[in-house]
């Protein structure tokens, strides 16, 4: 019995260890490929968008205090100026914070901006200027519009690869996971089912938490450095 109870331990072990090392790799490997589907199964879309409201919130909160509350409306026919209060910049906090915990749980978001970090921030203050009226879809459209103007081109929203493309894609793909492996500066339990990464991604730190749910582990919280993407020179509240 003895010897049960202590083989029965060692097996466990074993699944609570094999279980994060697959899940982490099928993870990495949905990232490396640009897989939005596969993504999906690692994902804890719940958590991960009240994680994303709740971070943003705090954060845009704090700006009231430092702030311009100044805002300046001009069209053809009517020029308006005033100052917004701050129980009005607080509503429109939330619902900047609801509409962009919407789009960064999506796995589609969430790999585009992964692929193109250095967008996060104009993303961000668009969402601002726009006052909180805004989406990644409305980003992809007005990107789009932009890249056709100035190169005549369309934009594959999606990173959809030609053939010749995707083949290189997946030829690369060891190499691409191993520099994802590479990426993370530290790593360590921080309870028995919560993972902490720490990872630098486009000169960009972000935090990572995975929890177990007694089969996979999945994508929990991503922290977001705000303050480090967000000046408040850069955000714009006139029309």
């Amino acid at each position: 019995q003895k010897n049960l109870l202590i083989t029965s331990i060692i097996v466990l072990i074993l699944y609570y260890f094999f279980s994060f090392l697959i899940s982490f790799t099928m993870l990495t490997k949905a990232v490396a490929n640009n897989d939005s589907v596969s993504l999906k199964n690692y994902i804890n879309e719940d958590d991960l968008r009240n994680s994303f409201s709740k971070d943003f919130y705090e954060f845009s909160s704090n700006l009231i205090r430092f702030m311009d509350k100044k805002i300046k409306i001009k069209s053809e026919s009517i020029e308006l100026t005033g100052e917004l209060s701050s129980t009005f910049l607080k509503k429109l906090f939330l619902k900047i914070s609801n509409n962009i915990s919407e789009d960064f749980s999506n796995t589609e978001t969430m790999l585009y901006f992964y692929l193109n970090s250095n967008e996060i921030k104009i993303y961000l203050n668009k969402s601002f200027s726009h006052f909180g009226k805004y989406s990644f879809e409305k980003y992809l459209l007005q990107k789009k519009q932009i890249l056709k103007i100035n190169r005549n081109i369309e934009v594959n929203s999606n990173n959809v690869s030609t053939k010749e493309e995707k083949e290189n894609i997946l030829s690369n793909l060891p190499l691409r996971i191993q520099s994802r492996f590479k990426s993370i500066n530290y790593f360590f339990l921080i309870s028995p089912i919560h993972f902490k990464m720490d990872v630098n991604h486009q000169n960009i730190r972000f935090i990572v938490i995975l929890k177990f749910n007694g089969f996979v582990w999945k994508v929990q919280k991503i922290k977001i450095p705000y303050s480090e993407l967000i000046n408040l020179k850069d955000i714009s509240l006139d029309d």
